[in-house]
């Protein structure tokens, strides 16, 4: 249940940014809220549901952008080993680092994608402007925690049973039986 309902949170937010915060892929004021979906799955569930959400988040994401395909695969799962390999390695408690090392890391993810892309598609590339990054960086890092809290929610709502077994109290002996 977890898993799906992530899925659908996911795909509700890569379509919500690639048809209303997305005018144009390289306008400076679009959110990229999948990568703080991303940062939550890497702090907060382990590797195999995460990358089972993952997966279709980029898939779609690659799909609906429009430009090189894999983009968004390597941004996604980068960022995602990068969070989850640093959140594990650092002593202090975690709501001390969450909210800069989302957007740190996704400046630094950003910046390797680019010099990736650089060398395999040279010509389809914008320029690199550090002010323009450091802004979306920003914008990542201001809408962490306002998702983070949402994300918490829907992983609470997911722990939930659809049905209360454990609500029902059924006796397995008999009341007459116990008159001692």
């Amino acid at each position: 249940m977890i898993v799906f309902n992530f899925i659908v949170v996911g795909l509700l937010l890569v379509i919500m940014q690639t048809t209303v915060c997305m005018p144009s892929p390289v306008w400076l004021f679009a959110p990229d809220c999948y990568y703080v979906l991303v940062a939550y799955l890497a702090y907060r569930l382990d590797l195999l549901r995460s990358l089972i959400v993952i997966f279709p988040l980029v898939c779609m994401l690659d799909v609906l952008s429009g430009t090189v395909l894999g983009m968004y695969a390597i941004l996604c799962f980068s960022g995602y080993f990068l969070l989850r390999f640093i959140s594990g390695k650092l002593p202090v408690n975690e709501s001390l680092y969450q909210i800069p090392l989302v957007g740190t890391s996704y400046l630094v993810v950003s910046w390797g994608v680019y010099l990736f892309l650089r060398f395999v598609e040279p010509e389809g590339l914008v320029s690199w402007s550090w002010w323009r990054m450091i802004a979306q960086a920003m914008l990542v890092a201001v809408l962490t925690y306002p998702l983070f809290y949402l994300f918490d929610l829907v992983l609470k709502y997911s722990h939930r049973r659809l049905f209360p077994w454990n609500s029902l109290r059924l006796r397995t002996d008999n009341r007459r039986r116990r008159q001692a």
